[in-house]
């Protein structure tokens, strides 16, 4: 069947679901992105475009390679070719992808087409599946016109075709995350314009920290991972997937990481095209909690794994980066979720009690206090399995103090609890009081800027004005900040814990108690605001009830007038009809009597 009529794959096991899904691409594919492509096939300016591309794009080659050759051997020529040629590549992928994909959706809602599609009856996550499969057809033409200009490093030498190859497959990766990333943006904009102009704001600088981090900044990693890699040039990668050994390394940093590191956030934007493009009324939540359930355990266990591949001395500091890490994860988390609305509509709980929908599927659902018990289901024990992670890494370390790692681990792990437990309250308090989530995430922002920068500056002001020991006495104003974690870190190497660390402990159990407190708050706001909603819907059912009755009670009694007047007319037509015939058997014996006369 396709798609147009609202149906699903049919249930079953997981591969027999997949086998399926390749069937109706092959056999009946997206409307949406049929429609797509039709319509640029029509655009005269598409080839003009590649065309222009690519003679750009070989005439900067080949300058670059005549030049380079004259004095370069020709294996270091190819190598420069290499590195100058997926430079630019992922940079057009990286700008053109996104700038490609916003003019999906806002270019629907601005030429006032979108009604239509909606009128389809597509669901939107099949509306997000076309929108991306058009603009990801668009962007893979530019790779693949691009590609035998790519290979021209390849015969200078220094490069393998392998290499190439990998390059290129990363090149098609690459556009996958910028198309899903310039379709969400897309998703929540109804200017084509102001999507254009977002989405390349955005872009660029994150396609420029992305280049210089993860390109040049973890080829250092990467040659003292294996030396076979060169350090310094961007493109590494498929370079180290040719030379470097294989071994638990290379399965875990050129496999497991590549593959979530491109599945988390690519799943994410999706799920956040496919809810922008949800009406308010349905279900938009599911999709980004179980995004959230599924993927917090795959990140915890990102986080975990430089820790256990470093030097046994590097193993505490990594292991504080991937819980600095996992901690930013999870506070962009609170900020999602504080958008959710305060509870299912009743459009929701309707196709819930139609379908029969398990507990699972209904904590998973639109709902305030339900995201906030998922931020802490998923969160904390995160956070714990990392500090058991590292506690036990530590541990196995043969250095002089053990037990100073241990603690600056432990004081690290507590205070990140506690703090996150008071953010989750917060989040879920304040969206329950506001009723915009744009309101509740601002006002999330500015206080969680307050108390992480206000008690430092509270405590240098009363260590310079009261001319305090700013080391300790003048420090602990500062215990409500969350970076006060590492000035209980750096009183680790002290045997007796001190008033720093026993007043961050205080803090910690602070924050706890204050979120706990918030979120209590939070879920009795939230029940008394369904409560109000249930009770008012009643009384407009009862009211439409009692209206209804009485517009049955009116019609019956005006059929029963009706059928009173019919039987009254009835009745006075048959006594005129009696009068009649008793009128005319009096008449004829007389006229008879005249006759024989």
């Amino acid at each position: 069947m396709s798609v147009q009529t609202g149906s699903t794959s049919p249930a079953g096991p997981a591969p027999r679901r997949l086998v399926d899904r390749a069937r109706r691409l092959v056999g009946d594919p997206n409307p949406i992105w049929i429609r797509e492509l039709k319509q640029a096939a029509r655009l005269a300016r598409t080839p003009v475009i590649l065309l222009a591309l690519a003679v750009l794009m070989t005439l900067l080659i080949a300058s670059i390679g005549g030049m380079a050759s004259r004095d370069i051997a020709p294996a270091k020529t190819g190598v420069i070719l290499f590195q100058v040629f997926f430079s630019v590549a992922y940079f057009v992928v990286a700008l053109v992808g996104p700038a490609v994909a916003a003019n999906s959706i806002a270019s629907e809602r601005e030429g006032r087409t979108w009604e239509a599609v909606l009128l389809t009856g597509i669901p939107p996550g099949e509306i997000a599946r076309g929108k991306f499969l058009a603009a990801y057809t668009a962007i893979s033409m530019y790779v693949v016109m691009l590609a035998p200009v790519g290979a021209l490093p390849f015969l200078f030498g220094g490069i393998t075709a392998m290499e190439v190859v990998i390059a290129f497959a990363f090149l098609f990766l690459i556009a996958l995350l910028s198309v899903a990333f310039g379709l969400a943006i897309s998703s929540t904009m109804a200017s084509l314009r102001a999507a254009i102009l977002v989405t390349l704001l955005l872009a660029f600088p994150l396609s420029m920290c992305l280049f210089m981090a993860g390109g040049a900044g973890l080829s250092l990693a990467a040659h003292r991972a294996w030396p076979e890699v060169p350090e310094g040039p961007p493109i590494w990668l498929p370079v180290a997937y040719q030379r470097a050994p294989f071994g638990l390394d290379y399965a875990l940093f050129l496999i497991v990481l590549p593959i979530a590191a491109i599945a988390v956030p690519a799943w994410f934007l999706y799920e956040v095209t496919v809810a922008n493009l949800t009406s308010e009324s349905d279900d938009r939540s599911s999709g980004l909690k179980t995004w959230f359930a599924v993927c917090t355990p795959v990140i915890a266990a990102a986080a975990a794994v430089p820790a256990i591949s470093v030097e046994p001395t590097d193993r505490l500091p990594a292991m504080m980066a991937g819980m600095c890490a996992m901690f930013a994860y999870l506070t962009f988390c609170v900020f999602l979720f504080a958008g959710e609305p305060i509870g299912p509509s009743r459009r929701v709980e309707a196709h819930w009690a139609r379908s029969r929908a398990g507990r699972l599927r209904r904590f998973l659902g639109p709902g305030v206090a339900r995201s906030a018990h998922l931020l802490l289901a998923a969160g904390v024990p995160a956070v714990v399995a990392l500090w058991a992670i590292g506690h036990r890494l530590v541990l196995g370390v043969t250095i002089a103090s053990p037990e100073v790692q241990t603690r600056q681990l432990e004081y690290f792990a507590v205070y990140a609890l506690g703090f996150y437990v008071f953010l989750v309250g917060l989040g879920a308090f304040l969206r329950a009081r506001t009723a915009s989530p744009m309101i509740a995430r601002v006002l999330l922002l500015a206080l969680l800027f307050a108390v992480a920068v206000g008690p430092w500056i509270v405590a240098a002001i009363a260590g310079l004005v009261a001319e305090l020991d700013t080391s300790d006495r003048a420090l602990l104003v500062a215990a409500p900040s969350p970076f006060y974690a590492f000035a209980m870190i750096s009183k680790a190497t002290h045997g007796d814990p001190g008033p720093v660390v026993i007043v961050g402990y205080a803090a910690a159990a602070g924050w706890v108690a204050v979120g706990l407190g918030l979120l209590a708050a939070a879920r009795a706001r939230c029940t008394a605001v369904i409560a109000q909603r249930d009770a008012a819907f009643a009384q407009t059912s009862a009211l439409l009830a009692q209206e209804d009755e009485a517009s049955r009670a009116a019609e019956q009694a005006a059929r029963a007038r009706a059928a009173a007047q019919e039987d009254e007319a009835s009745r006075a037509a048959e006594q005129a009809a009696r009068a009649r015939d008793a009128t005319q058997e009096g008449g004829e014996p007389g006229s008879a009597a005249g006759t024989v006369a």
